[in-house]
């Protein structure tokens, strides 16, 4: 993965890509790339609406992961979540029977750090749809990076 600093001078595709990576399982610091891209000068709404975008997306893999298991799916993925879900054990099984209690509303915990990720690929399990799916994590998300931006902007 390129260093971080580098991914600073790409700019907003930069932060797309980080984002995009860390909605996904791979832990990088979007927040850090998208504070210091406002903070440079970058319109926060932009930086927002583009690590959000980034991000929703890369929610999007897990999703489909948890609806591949949720179906049977198995093979590399379907191990390496048996594992996850193995080593996180009682976590997971309360934010499975949480998302199962309040459907796709839950969702907007994807913003969590560590278990947000568990919050998408449950919802993905639990066979929330697409649209709720989006919406909720996108809500989540948003406004994460909505607090990172204010935080930035208010530095300067």
């Amino acid at each position: 993965m390129p260093d971080p600093s580098v991914l600073a001078t790409w700019g907003l595709p930069g932060l797309f890509l980080i984002a995009m990576l860390a909605g996904s399982v791979v832990p990088v610091p979007s927040e850090a790339l998208l504070a210091a891209l406002v903070y440079g000068g970058t319109p926060p709404v932009t930086a927002i609406v583009v690590a959000t975008t980034g991000n929703v997306l890369g929610a999007l893999s897990l999703y489909v992961l948890g609806r591949w298991v949720a179906i049977g799916g198995g093979g590399p993925l379907g191990r390496w979540y048996a594992r996850r879900r193995m080593k996180e054990g009682p976590r997971m099984q309360r934010i499975e029977a949480w998302t199962r209690r309040w459907g796709a509303p839950a969702l907007v915990m994807s913003w969590l750090p560590v278990v947000g990720d568990a919050f998408v690929i449950a919802g993905g399990m639990l066979g929330v749809r697409p649209l709720p799916f989006v919406f909720f994590v996108t809500l989540g998300k948003g406004l994460r990076y909505l607090a990172v931006a204010l935080s930035a902007a208010a530095a300067l």
